[in-house]
């Protein structure tokens, strides 16, 4: 290798190290092993050589079921009060993609994620659920990195404010939003058809449908089943198709 090429690998190395350290302080957690945040803060993208899973999209699914678990149990403990529902409502404010996403912003961790420049040039650092994505996907590698008691106390970290205004962050339901208005139109309530997006994938993410009086009046992607049929309730909402002679 050339001395100028083995300098400016040098450069890059370094440099990386040092954008992993400050998404380290920012965490207020050092890793033993750097290569899960490393995957973590990799796009699927910027993955060369898929079959090797070396991208966010495993450790996601991991953080994405971590943080549920940890921010249902602080609910349960911050409003002893709340039953079921009002709990679920709290959660799903909290664990939302938006807000997500807002988190992982402020952090500034898209700064450090690896991305295809093609992504990048059409704003793809900037995307909720790419950002939501990512949010997750750190967790994941802190959980990966070490154990549930580490992850606890990230997560704890960097959302004790949301949890403690959660009643501020609740989502709205948009499924129950639809069935209450669709039901108000004639009783009848909507369907949902989901499937993988990927058939070779059936884990996620998933793609649902909506349907009313036979007639697909909404549809979205979305990780998990549930929030696939949220994103396709939510943009029915916003189509409101049924007011439209064809949906008759």
């Amino acid at each position: 290798m050339m001395p100028s090429v083995l300098v400016k690998v040098v450069k890059v190395c370094y440099h990386r190290r040092m954008q992993y350290a400050e998404v380290e302080e920012s965490l207020g957690y050092k890793f033993t092993d750097i290569t899960w945040l490393k995957q973590a803060l990799t796009h699927p993208s910027a993955d060369q050589k898929k079959s090797t899973n070396l991208n966010y999209e495993r450790l996601e699914y991991l953080g994405d079921a971590v943080l549920e678990l940890v921010v249902s149990r602080e609910l349960f403990t911050l409003f002893p009060k709340a039953d079921e529902g009002e709990l679920t409502k709290l959660r799903s404010g909290i664990v939302s993609r938006k807000h997500l996403s807002d988190l992982c912003r402020n952090l500034e961790w898209c700064n450090y994620l690896e991305m295809s420049p093609q992504l990048v040039k059409v704003g793809g650092k900037n995307s909720v659920s790419t950002l939501a994505n990512t949010f997750e996907s750190v967790i994941g590698a802190v959980m990966m990195d070490s154990n549930y008691n580490a992850a606890r106390k990230v997560i704890l970290h960097l959302m004790q404010h949301s949890l403690e205004h959660a009643a501020e962050l609740k989502d709205v339901n948009y499924k129950g939003s639809l069935l209450e208005v669709l039901q108000a139109v004639d009783g009848t309530g909507p369907e949902y058809k989901v499937i993988p997006v990927d058939e070779n994938q059936p884990a996620g993410p998933f793609f649902a449908r909506v349907f009313w009086h036979d007639k697909e009046i909404g549809s979205a992607e979305g990780q998990s089943k549930h929030r696939a049929q949220v994103a396709a309730a939510k943009n029915a909402l916003e189509l409101r198709l049924w007011e439209s002679p064809s949906a008759e």
